[in-house]
């Protein structure tokens, strides 16, 4: 990373971005003075307090969007402390972690942000991966008999099998390797990570090809994709990740610094304003590599 692009990701005005950078980018430890003082500014930003105000919500989204921003932004429960344990169970208990389509993403977050351990998360992890599909992926969850007649025979979801692909990308990190990894990355690989099978020009998911942020339980970006895949150790040369640094380079500005293409009207936080160049996509598009 050019060093004029690493210094506007550790701009003192972004806390939630230098602190990811700091953390995940430059592996700076969270004794690191760096990191205690980014994030005890972070924790005290207006962008954390409307974070914090949305987890207190009652509705189940509000909380969703709010552990997801915590996670982006590198923060763990131990960093915000006990307000965000009674909200993380609470949403568990009255939701029985099915979100719709955003289990793996949730499951995801409180790996991040170190809810891993807690035997109701832990157990609810396996069981899901161990619900992997014979060609690698996922299945559909719908209960519409139109779209998921369990009598039929099932292509795996393509926008769901991202959702688990970031969650063993983050378990990965933590040195946990399941026994779905190879086969998950083989689903991607195999297809040049965004294309069907039998047309390698047409996408699966046309938002895969677009540097979607925030994420959405069945909306991810290619840096999100691009960047779980070589967590998981897959080769930068290899065919697959040259056609994923393909994708997200057309979104690559001759300064160095990434475009954001497309968000949610609604995102879970602020990271930026669609049509410009973003400290996000740029960060991930740089751990990509």
């Amino acid at each position: 990373m050019d060093e004029k692009i690493l210094e506007w990701l550790l701009e003192e005005d972004t806390p939630e971005v230098r602190l990811r950078t700091l953390k995940e980018y430059l592996k700076l430890s969270d004794d690191d003075t760096k990191v205690i003082e980014c994030k005890n500014k972070l924790l005290q930003s207006k962008v954390y307090e409307r974070a914090l105000k949305k987890l207190e919500k009652e509705k189940p989204w509000a909380k969703f969007d709010a552990i997801m921003a915590f996670a982006e932004w590198g923060l763990t429960r131990a960093d915000i402390g006990s307000d965000i344990d009674e909200e993380v169970f609470s949403l568990i208990q009255s939701t029985g972690f099915k979100m719709l389509c955003g289990e793996p993403y949730l499951l995801r977050n409180l790996v991040k942000l170190g809810y891993y351990q807690v035997d109701i998360v832990k157990e609810e992890i396996g069981c899901m991966l161990g619900r992997i599909k014979e060609d690698g992926g996922f299945g559909c969850i719908s209960s519409n008999k139109k779209i998921n007649d369990p009598k039929k025979p099932h292509k795996s979801c393509a926008r769901l099998t991202v959702e688990y692909l970031l969650l063993v990308a983050e378990l990965h990190l933590l040195g946990i390797e399941c026994e779905c990894e190879s086969a998950l990355v083989h689903y991607f690989t195999k297809r040049n990570i965004f294309y069907r099978t039998d047309n390698r020009e047409t996408p699966m998911v046309d938002v895969m090809l677009e540097t979607f942020y925030p994420s959405d339980p069945i909306k991810v970006g290619v840096q999100n994709i691009v960047y779980a895949l070589r967590v998981l150790g897959c080769p930068g040369e290899s065919e697959a990740m040259q056609a994923g640094y393909e994708v997200l380079n057309r979104h690559r500005l001759d300064n160095g610094r990434y475009l954001l293409t497309a968000s949610k009207s609604v995102p879970a936080f602020k990271a930026g304003k669609v049509g410009e160049e973003n400290k996000w996509i740029t960060l991930y598009a740089y751990m990509a590599q």
